[in-house]
């Protein structure tokens, strides 16, 4: 066949195919001119454009757009979005069972996982309700981050132990309340210097292991379990008695110093099971002795002393007076609505 111009050839018809095989004419020749027409094929084409020619110095199609779906079909191409060694990345995510390209991410749902590297996010992380797992031995938050939920409660596990390492460690907005179901151990130095713990410790056991000082510390709250067990020093607030009025919420030691007949004292807010401690010291000479007496509530008869005391000094109530220039320690019990009472008396003091 004699060649033809371009614009000599006629257009192939609607009922025509183009195949692999269907020919198509090109101007072959020097940059300058003088072409002569060549036939190439459909397939030889496609391959130029995606693939180019090194040798003749040839070069792919620089972009491609379309408004079709795009397919991929090479028997021999490899399945990429399996390799997560951080080289062989699947940038461009092709269905197997039809070769269609469906997205660009390379990182949209990998079959084997995907390595992602040292990534950086620009925004917030959506897990779609996925849990992370093996995250290593470290999450490292910067100033400021935390972990927070608005809708339910989260929960921390871990078959051995779980531990915080700051200096300060705050439960709730302002110390509100700490509830341990189960054992609760402190194991060390614990030291509370003007602290602020109120709530509840609640288990089957609380035990402190070392030193525990709590010092100028406000410890408000119930401590519930079937034993509590202090190795080591402890030590408890002394309270100064202001007036004949012993809170017994406050301390469980209190302290007053007299000149005169003071009763009776009135032990307010006991709670059952509760050992209260008073020293009362008479600072007067040491023939000056002062009578004093005990009351829980409103009723004096709640108070119960050993029949021994009711031939000491006060015989009327039972409880032993104070020698001048001495003092007495007086411990009560309470069981139930009553408060057992005795005394160690005659105590020297300055």
């Amino acid at each position: 066949m004699a060649n033809k111009k371009i614009s000599q050839l006629v257009g192939i018809g609607t009922s025509s195919t183009v195949s692999g095989t269907f020919l198509l004419p090109v101007g072959v020749g020097p940059t300058a001119g003088q072409y002569t027409t060549n036939k190439i094929t459909v397939s030889e084409l496609a391959s130029y454009l995606f693939t180019g020619d090194s040798v003749g110095g040839g070069y792919p199609a620089p972009a491609l757009s379309g408004q079709s779906n795009v397919y991929f079909n090479n028997p021999s191409w490899q399945d990429t979005t399996a390799a997560a060694n951080g080289v062989d990345y699947a940038y461009l995510m092709v269905k197997s069972d039809n070769g269609l390209l469906t997205t660009g991410s390379g990182i949209g749902k990998p079959v084997g996982g995907d390595n992602l590297g040292n990534h950086t996010a620009t925004q917030t992380l959506n897990l779609q309700d996925n849990i992370i797992e093996n995250i290593g031995s470290l999450v490292d938050f910067q100033d400021g981050g935390n972990i927070g939920s608005s809708t339910s409660q989260i929960s921390l596990e871990h078959p051995t132990k779980i531990q915080f390492d700051a200096p300060t460690i705050q439960l709730g907005n302002s110390y509100d309340s700490i509830t341990v179901d189960g054992s609760f151990n402190v194991d060390g130095d614990t030291v509370a210097n003007s602290a602020n713990f109120e709530g509840t410790i609640t288990g089957e056991s609380l035990e402190i292991t070392n030193l525990f000082s709590a010092t100028s510390a406000n410890f408000e709250g119930t401590i519930t379990g079937n034993a509590l067990e202090v190795e080591g020093p402890a030590s408890m607030k002394v309270n100064s008695l202001s007036n004949t009025n012993i809170d017994c919420s406050v301390a469980n030691f209190h302290y007053k110093t007299i000149t005169a007949d003071t009763k009776p004292f009135n032990l307010i807010n006991v709670t059952p099971g509760q050992t209260i401690t008073v020293a009362v010291r008479n600072s007067n000479a040491v023939t000056n002795s002062v009578q004093t007496s005990f009351q829980s509530g409103n009723g004096s008869n709640k108070v119960q002393w050993d029949e021994a005391s009711f031939n000491l000094y006060n015989a009327t109530s039972g409880c032993p007076g104070v020698t001048g220039s001495r003092s007495n320690v007086y411990t009560f019990i309470s069981i139930g609505d009553q408060l057992f009472g005795s005394a160690v008396t005659g105590l020297r003091t300055p």
